[in-house]
């Protein structure tokens, strides 16, 4: 938009020629870099909240622009603006991507290519034809106004599912899944280390430059060095209008170019590539005939009397009479029309088509960031050609000179786009099969999920029995919540056919409903004044039977977890009753607690790097995180506390033996003990203990085993195990 004013800029700020360009320069080089920034939050967070931000960054850009009062202030605005535009690129295509099938990707992103040169002849000719009347500020806030109107739109769209359009995670759509993999910093290496990226990224650079001197420098040369003895009403607007003919055939050939790319995929998927490397080469020779039949044009060849001034009435009429004596005076015009359709059709061909070769090669979760590394590469060329574009001139003279030096950059680019043609199948194949393998974990992941979710109200049912005599509202609370979670999960794997957990969830939420309507009718029963002692005690243990009942039931993982380690702890009871009658027993459950202890340590580590990895956790989940880390810790200290108690008893086994006591010895003296109930360390002191110093030591060594067992008990702790 400020191209058109440059002139205008100039004289009011009092810019030198050298520096006009620095604003859009500026603008274009932090489009660049915030749009990589855009693209890699796009591929990770919630996208609506970045289209917000970026549509916020850009209006607030394009009012300060319009309330610039010198250079600085212009430029700080600029880049303002090119910070919130950098947004549009990465999350446009990433939500495209998700919207449209890959065949039909091409005619998409030629549509949206074609969109935003409408809205960039729309910028231009707003400051063309609007600014020499309102001013060069009034467009910019225009268009700020317009932008405001955009952004409260968007309340109202609903934003599709990431890779919601990629053939291989269909399944995930038809169940309303959401793919779940986003972006990590290590994915960096991974998107510029496939070969198509690095050559599309690269040729990006090249292929740019041409036509970033076409669109910025061709209305001022026309305007400075070939119309300028046209009447300065009309100066601006008729080298607007010829360099538009330019962008009429890149339109066209985003139309027919995007269409034809979808077609060939269709065939070959190489063939996208393989028309932009044909459409490249060709465009180079057909632009040089073009720049090579623009001549200056000498306003008295013309049959035209123009008044002096023209007024603003008369300016149209007189605009396309000009137009018209040109195309009559001038017949090379018409060959520089020809010329400059075909040239800019062709040079489309690769802009209609690139966007949907890097989606069909790059993930879901990548797309954005590949987007936004492209677009840094584009955003660089035209930033770049922009700071030096005034230096070329000089050097070369002329700015049809820059232009004709320009076009030969599209050579490396057709050369980038035919060794993309190499490497595009191999990539698009290696992205098709890994996204069939993660679409298989997504369904496992989401049934794992339901069957935590399961897991969940079955633990608050089971929990529930803990309150059933204690706390009424505390007991139906748990009891609704599970019923609650269990009609959900109903919901969900009837609507996706999950049959088997479907049934267990119906199957339960029956029991619990049962069960609670049985239990509210015992508590209004026992809320009368005038109830009788022994119906008040019948009523009692009628709700410590369905206390009973409910432990019955199914457990839950966490309550399984809980199970085991109750069960250890009962093997050391176990030990402790064995200790005085077989000591090699009382070891070997010892043996059996330090295992279980060992599993249940592994599985709730498990659980917890499961619920680690959720982004964010809710209430609940927290809340059991708590308690499954609560858990984690116990069983590490009961563990440690057992290994400890485990080493010592085997000291002790190990100074009986220095004593002369064998594991043979104690096994035949455990038989004996056992059969008729007598005291281990009595037998031992008498059949082993024949002197007085033996007798002493052997004495001294068996009572170590009653202190061992009540030091393990300081360290051990058994607590109540509900979750909620």
């Amino acid at each position: 938009m400020l191209i058109p004013s440059y002139a205008a800029v100039k004289e009011e700020f009092g810019i030198p020629e050298s520096l006009i360009a620095i604003p859009d320069a500026f603008f274009v080089l932090i489009s660049a870099f915030f749009a990589l920034i855009w693209g890699y939050y796009t591929d990770r967070v919630n996208r609506t909240k970045l289209i917000f931000a970026g549509a916020f960054s850009w209006t607030i850009g394009m009012l300060l622009t319009g309330f610039s009062l010198n250079l600085p202030m212009l430029i700080l605005s600029r880049m303002l603006s090119g910070a919130g535009l950098g947004c549009v690129l990465p999350v446009g295509y990433s939500i495209i991507s998700d919207t449209i099938p890959p065949d039909e990707r091409s005619g998409w992103f030629g549509l949206l290519a074609i969109l935003s040169s409408i809205s960039n002849g729309v910028g231009q000719g707003l400051s063309s034809f609007i600014g020499p009347i309102y001013s060069w500020r009034f467009p910019f806030f225009l268009l700020s106004g317009i932008s405001i109107v955009v952004v409260f739109l968007l309340f109202f769209i609903k934003l599709p599912y990431r890779g919601a359009s990629e053939k291989e995670l269909m399944d995930l759509s038809d169940l309303n899944l959401e793919y779940s993999y986003r972006i990590s910093k290590d994915d960096l290496r991974e998107i510029l280390g496939k070969k198509t990226n690095q050559y599309l990224i690269i040729q990006g650079f090249f292929s740019i430059i041409p036509g970033t001197i076409f669109v910025f420098f061709m209305t001022s040369m026309f305007s400075l060095y070939y119309f300028n003895q046209l009447p300065q009403e009309i100066r601006l607007q008729t080298a607007t209008i010829f360099a538009g003919m330019v962008g009429i055939g890149y339109i066209l050939g985003n139309i027919i170019l995007s269409y034809i790319g979808d077609v060939l995929f269709r065939r070959n998927k190489k063939n996208r590539v393989r028309l932009a490397t044909v459409c490249m080469i060709l465009t180079v020779p057909i632009c040089l005939l073009m720049l090579f039949f623009i001549t200056p044009v000498d306003v008295s060849n013309l049959n035209i009397t123009y008044p002096d001034p023209i007024s603003t009435i008369d300016i149209g009429t007189y605009l396309f009479q000009t137009i018209g004596e040109i195309f009559s005076v001038y017949p090379n015009y018409v060959l520089f029309l020809v010329f400059a359709l075909i040239g800019s059709i062709l040079s489309s061909g690769p802009v209609a088509n690139r966007n949907a070769v890097m989606i069909d090669i790059n993930y879901p979760e990548h797309k954005g960031t590949a987007a936004s590394f492209f677009n840094l590469s584009e955003q660089v060329g035209k930033g770049l050609t922009l700071l030096i574009s005034y230096i070329l001139i000089i050097l070369l003279g002329s700015i049809i000179n820059m232009m004709i030096f320009a076009v030969f950059f599209w050579i490396p680019a057709a050369i980038l786009w035919f060794l993309a043609s190499r490497s595009v199948k191999e990539d698009m194949e290696n992205k098709s099969r890994t996204l069939k393998e993660r679409q298989q974990i997504t369904l496992i992941d989401y049934i794992f999920e339901l069957d935590i979710q399961m897991d969940r109200a079955i633990q608050k049912i089971q929990d529930s029995k803990y309150y059933i005599l204690t706390d009424k509202d505390k007991f139906l609370e748990l009891m609704n919540q599970g019923i609650k979670i269990l009609n959900k999960c109903e919901k969900e794997c009837k609507d996706r056919s999950i049959t088997n957990i479907e049934q267990k969830a119906i199957k339960l939420r029956s029991k619990a409903k049962n069960v609670k309507r049985e239990v509210k009718k015992i508590y209004r029963e026992l809320k009368k004044d005038d109830i009788e002692p022994e119906i008040h005690r019948q009523h009692i243990e009628d709700l410590r039977q369905i206390r009973l009942r409910i432990g019955e039931w199914e457990k839950s993982t966490f309550g399984t977890i809980q199970t085991y380690y109750e069960d250890a702890y009962l093997k050391i009871l176990e030990a402790r009753l064995l200790r005085n009658t077989d000591l090699i027993k009382s070891l070997l459950k010892i043996y059996q607690a330090i295992e279980i202890y060992h599993r249940v340590k592994h599985l709730l580590n498990e659980r917890i790097d499961h619920i680690v990895n959720i982004e964010e956790l809710s209430e609940e989940d927290s809340f059991v995180y708590e308690k499954e880390q609560d858990l984690f810790k116990k069983s590490r200290n009961a563990l440690w506390a057992t290994v400890k108690l485990k080493d010592d008893i085997e000291d002790v086994l190990t100074q009986l033996k220095n004593e002369g006591i064998k594991k043979k010895d104690l096994e035949k003296t455990a038989e004996l003990t056992s059969e008729y109930h007598l005291n281990l360390s009595q037998i031992i002191l008498d059949t082993f203990g024949q002197n007085k110093k033996t007798k002493e030591n052997l004495d001294k060594t068996l009572n170590k085993i009653e202190k061992i067992f009540e030091e393990y008990d300081k360290i051990y702790e058994l607590k109540k195990l509900n979750v909620f």
